[in-house]
């Protein structure tokens, strides 16, 4: 990143803040009114207003123009959606200082009329990672949660409303927690029994060191549960004593339906990166496990949460951004060891398009990852996929564009397939179907092996013959997928010389996971002409596989591969 964009980025950050926190000090002549309180950064000055903070969170310069006041749809700050099991969709929302939800049966292009389920007017949270949350319990019940400010000192609280009657009606709101103090960011998740858990911000301990004289940043996480379809929350708290206040918490639930949280902690120095626990029970939180070491230093509010998603394998699956010494910009990591150890933080998106907003989802057979960037002018939508479970990515791909206001980017799945739910202020509401690449395979024809010894040298590659019709060859396609992984940079051919339907090889290899190498499919039937070309010896013998080192020189394998043999090779040409 280069230094102008490090100090465009930062000012614009600090700016944002500044203005925030003036917009409810009066002026920036008063002070904020109370410690104990969560930020007030977000709440609205008029009902529904949509000023100048939306516009301010993509960097774009509104126009003055009258406060949105309307409780509908159109003038939503933040809509999340929820597919239920029959398959409509439901998208509650925050808009005109109330809390509202609706039903589609068509996939958002139209929405039954609205059932408003709280007015809070400008004490309404609708900061930039303030949103309602949306489940179902065992009985397919519906259950939001949302937070408001309940006095003029910015106390704020999480109510939970539920409707049995499929949406029909809503109970009053009730507060999640008896604790006096102030809680908000609720995330909400229903594990495999039905039974709901709410993690929140808290601010009790904060409450409690300042009636003992002394001072604590930021916040905590508390954690309860519901086992009444969330009538009453039991079992409350504290998994994480300090942690940022003003960012959401993600969650997601192992395999075996126990909560993960992952959040922006507070570490010595008012260092804020992120960490994840992973429940060792119902009632026990893991260990802090520190995702990466950003370095973030501040005291400010980065109104930017992360996101987590857990594949069937247990792989978990984090994003983030961050302000660090270490790193600036949006990242990527996965755990295979439930958080204990994190990947290396892989950069998401162009630096130069101030990428953020990033959120992942798992589905039965591929994890999806999209974020915003913003070029000056409009907000862009990008999203790539992994059928690896994060290994390998495909490219990034531009899904939508917008100008003006546009809420975060989410991911919802309805029976394996994933949309993207996305509100704009220009064009609405969106939800648009995400689907992967079809598998292609190139064609292998004759002069093709002279080109791949060719384009191939000064680094080693393996190129493996292999065909449908051959047992051995199928049985090893799974093989090659595992061991790769490991060696996803070495350029690797492999050529199908069956001729069978180019889709049923294309099939076998995504099986495999192999669909993201470069695979090929003879052109023609695969003679004694085109194995001479290759190998004057070959007599047709299937599998076969070329190690080519950096100069060219072949080393030829007949029949089934000694992978730890293929290791060594490839160790020792580095």
């Amino acid at each position: 990143m280069s230094t102008k964009q490090l100090l465009l980025r930062t000012g614009l950050g600090l700016a944002q803040s500044f203005w925030r926190a003036c917009l409810f000090s009066a002026g920036c002549l008063i002070a904020q009114p109370s410690a104990l309180a969560q930020h007030s950064h977000g709440a609205q000055t008029t009902a529904g207003s949509t000023s100048a903070t939306s516009n301010a969170s993509t960097g774009a310069y509104p126009s003055v123009t009258a406060a949105c006041k309307d409780t509908t749809l159109q003038c939503a700050r933040a809509a999340t959606p929820m597919f239920t099991q029959d398959g409509a969709l439901w998208l509650t929302w925050a808009g005109g200082g109330a809390i509202s939800i609706a039903r589609s049966t068509d996939l958002g292009v139209s929405f039954e009329p609205r059932i408003e389920i709280a007015q809070h007017g400008a004490f309404l949270d609708t900061g930039p990672d303030a949103r309602p949350q949306l489940v179902t319990d065992k009985k397919n019940n519906l259950i939001i949660a949302y937070g408001f400010f309940r006095d003029k000192n910015w106390n704020a609280q999480v109510n939970v409303s539920r409707s049995t009657d499929n949406g029909k009606s809503f109970s009053t709101p009730a507060p999640i927690s008896s604790d006096p103090t102030s809680q908000r960011f609720p995330s909400l998740l229903t594990d495999p029994q039905g039974q709901i858990f709410a993690s929140w911000i808290d601010k009790r301990l904060v409450a409690q060191a300042s009636t003992s004289g002394k001072k604590q940043l930021g916040g905590s996480i508390a954690y309860a549960w519901s086992n009444d379809g969330a009538q009453t929350f039991a079992q409350e708290s504290i998994a994480q004593p300090s942690s940022c206040e003003c960012c959401r918490i993600a969650s997601a639930l192992t395999p075996d339906g126990l909560p993960v949280i992952l959040y922006r902690a507070i570490f010595e120095g008012s260092i804020r990166d992120h960490a994840t626990q992973t429940f060792t029970s119902r009632t026990q939180p893991g260990p802090t496990q520190r995702v990466s070491v950003d370095a973030w230093a501040t005291d400010s509010c980065p109104h930017h949460g992360p996101t987590l998603a857990i594949s069937a394998a247990g792989v978990q699956h984090v994003a983030w951004f961050t302000q660090g010494s270490a790193r600036i910009g949006s990242f990527y990591a996965r755990s295979t060891d439930q958080g204990k150890i994190h990947s290396n933080p892989v950069t998401i998106g162009d630096p130069e398009a101030m990428p953020g907003r990033p959120y992942l989802l798992s589905t039965p057979s591929v994890l999806w990852l999209t974020w915003k960037e913003f070029d000056g002018k409009r907000t862009a939508v990008f999203a790539k996929y992994s059928t690896d479970d994060g290994v390998q990515w495909s490219p990034p791909k531009l899904i939508a564009e917008t100008v003006g206001y546009s809420d975060h980017p989410l991911l919802i799945q309805r029976e394996g397939i994933a949309y993207l739910s996305w509100l704009t202020a220009a064009q609405g509401y969106r939800l648009l179907k995400l689907e992967t690449d079809n598998p292609k395979l190139g064609l292998y024809q004759p002069g093709d092996w002279k080109k791949i010894l060719t384009d191939g040298r000064g680094k080693p590659q393996i190129v493996h013959f292999w065909g449908f019709t051959c047992g051995p060859c199928l049985e090893e396609l799974p093989r090659w997928g595992a061991f790769l992984k490991d060696f996803e940079n070495v350029k690797t051919v492999f050529i199908e010389v069956d001729q069978v339907p180019p889709e049923t090889a294309a099939q076998a290899l995504a099986q495999a996971g192999l669909e993201r190498r470069d695979n090929r499919a003879s052109a023609a039937v695969f003679d004694e002409y085109l194995r001479y070309e290759i190998d004057p010896k070959w007599q047709g013998e299937l599998p076969i596989t070329m190690l080519v080192n950096a100069k060219g020189d072949v080393r030829r394998i007949r029949g089934a591969v000694n992978f730890e043999q293929v290791r060594a090779w490839l160790q020792a040409q580095q």
